[in-house]
């Protein structure tokens, strides 16, 4: 009708409808006008509140080793995928700690970590050449250590690269207890703002290297007062780093988390155990949970067994020392995993780097690819 007024919703009731509506949309929704950008950050801010994303990068196994990318977001329940050019082939693609993304060869050395990983700096190679370092990114310092070739003056080698002024320069080579052991394969790290920490998978013998100082702290072995049999350790937003530990416990394997403080390595608070049915989730049929990979971002952990990979165990960690469960499952086929490398990452996202990815010429979010209705356990 001509004369009909628009009926304008109230800012309460707009925010709480926003709360459902997919993260993904709502970067058109907060450019409606000034009042529904407002309602849109208000909405994130007190209803649903976004959670880092899992991301799922494949990059094939042949020529041309075309990579793709697809994102779980657990504030929408959704797989999305990520529409853009596939990355420049360098070498196998590998994640580090949270969304850093690297590619290493004898002649360059490329390296992402901005949440979606659109943006690589491709550099020259460390001096050392390495086939499986431990690569990490700490403040301005992108930091390569271990994994040289045997023929290698130095198999402990450690190198940094300075984001700031564009070159490389070597620092205190690793601990010589890491000489059997120096390969990311056989690591599991995290980082703060100012030290990288290296965790071995089996011992739990820790160290932390500063790259202001380029040297090495005296080791510490883990131990949060149970029996841990494989250790993997991560950064996240609940203050302290954290210990995600497989533990047999008369006779049962159970998977449990801890938090500490990574200068006092001798408080240790139990903030999960996994319940059994989602341990289950990680145990293959033949090997059982010979091995357990780790992808964290601000206060979520996902977990996964790297021989199977078609269902991820995640814990939300809260700030009170609580945790909610759930499962996600791998957005490939069975099929895609034969043809394909998979590399997971994590990283936390806002309605900003949506806008960046959506406004960036050649790439985009795509629609929803599978959609999944678990509901989080609180334990």
């Amino acid at each position: 009708m001509a004369n009909q007024e628009e009926v304008e919703i109230c800012s309460d009731l707009l925010e709480v409808i926003l709360s459902y509506v997919p993260f993904v949309d709502l970067v058109s929704a907060a450019d409606v006008s000034r009042s529904w950008g407002c309602a849109v950050a208000s909405s994130l801010r007190h209803h649903n509140k976004p959670m880092p994303w899992l991301i799922l990068h494949t990059q094939g196994k042949r020529n041309p080793h075309a990579t793709t990318a697809k994102a779980y977001d657990r504030r929408s329940q959704l797989w999305v995928s990520i529409r853009k050019p596939s990355v420049k082939y360098v070498a196998a693609l590998r994640s580090s700690h949270s969304g850093f993304l690297y590619m290493l060869s004898p002649s360059r050395f490329s390296f992402s970590s901005d949440p979606f990983n659109f943006e690589w700096l491709h550099v020259d190679p460390p001096l050392v050449w390495r086939t499986d370092p431990i690569v990490a990114r700490v403040g301005e310092s992108v930091v390569v250590a271990g994994g040289a070739c045997d023929f290698e003056d130095d198999p402990l080698a450690v190198e940094i690269y300075s984001l700031r002024e564009r070159s490389w320069c070597a620092c205190e080579s690793m601990p010589g207890i890491f000489k059997e052991s120096a390969a990311s394969q056989w690591q599991s790290i995290a980082t703060t703002a100012e030290k990288l920490f290296i965790t071995d998978n089996k011992s739990g013998l820790t160290h932390s290297f500063d790259p202001a100082t380029k040297s090495w702290s005296e080791p510490v072995v883990l131990n949060p007062g149970q029996p841990v049999s494989h250790f993997n350790i991560g950064s996240s937003s609940i203050g302290k780093l954290i210990l995600v530990g497989l533990c047999r416990i008369e006779n049962v394997e159970r998977v449990k988390i801890w938090r500490f403080d990574p200068e006092d390595f001798s408080d240790y608070e139990e903030i999960g155990d996994m319940p059994s049915e989602y341990v289950e989730k990680l145990r293959s049929e033949c090997f059982g949970i010979p091995s357990m990979k780790i992808c964290a971002s601000g206060n979520v952990v996902y977990m996964y067994n790297p021989s199977e990979v078609e269902e991820l165990v995640a814990c939300e960690l809260s700030h009170d020392g609580g945790c909610r469960w759930w499962t996600v499952r791998n957005a490939v086929t069975r099929e895609d995993m034969m043809l394909n490398q998979l590399v997971f990452s994590c990283s936390e996202v806002g309605i900003d780097d949506l806008r960046r990815v959506m406004k960036r010429e050649g790439g985009e979010l795509g629609g929803a690819a599978e959609s999944f209705q678990p509901l989080p356990r609180r334990i």
